[in-house]
């Protein structure tokens, strides 16, 4: 009956189908693995399946897309607290040394959260680039690739996002940074000029 086939097909479903390719990149602006993108375009898609069956949707398009964007972030949102917990672990057992009092606890989460601080102050591609190799570990190749961009623009933007970090932290807590040098150097004992 085609009336029933016509009620099945929802604008919001129609414009899911019409428009996916570009939900997809708009997606990855905010997320780079495949899954994840894939993760989103479907949570947006039920989310706004779901809120039309409540009332009509006037522009599902922009529904659509506005609901992803809020997912996307909710995800960055929660990969951001993973990696929190994350540092948080390593703290906790590389610096065993350490006593557990309260004020030094507050100390290591005000660190963290300036950490986080710095990281959105960068620049959009270098905060990309930064949180690409960073956070998912991705080699610079692979961010080269991905945003299709040269490997030494991945370079200058890790090497812009290292030192604009350790600035932000150092004038947030007026002394230098423990943050490791961008390269390897097994010159230590030498001074730098």
């Amino acid at each position: 009956m085609p009336a029933q086939k016509d009620k099945n097909t929802t604008p919001v479903l129609q414009a899911f189908q019409k428009h996916q390719a570009a939900l997809r990149r708009f997606i990855s602006r905010f997320v780079q693995r495949t899954q994840d993108i894939d993760d989103v375009a479907q949570e947006a898609f039920l989310r706004a399946y779901r809120a039309e069956q409540g009332r009509p949707i006037e522009q599902p398009k922009s529904f659509l897309f506005r609901i992803a964007h809020n997912v996307a972030i909710t995800e960055l949102t929660k990969k951001s607290t993973q990696i929190i917990d994350y540092i948080a672990d390593i703290d906790e057992s590389a610096v065993v040394w350490l006593e557990d009092s309260a004020e030094e606890m507050a100390m290591a989460d005000q660190l963290i959260g300036l950490h986080c601080e710095a990281v959105a102050q960068l620049p959009p591609q270098c905060r990309r680039v930064f949180l690409m190799r960073k956070v998912h570990g991705m080699s610079h190749r692979d961010i080269a690739t991905e945003l299709g961009i040269a490997i030494s623009t991945v370079e200058k933007h890790m090497t812009k996002g290292v030192r604009d970090c350790a600035s932000y932290i150092e004038q947030q807590t007026g002394d230098k940074p423990m943050t490791p040098p961008a390269k390897s150097d097994h010159r230590a004992g030498q001074q730098h000029g």
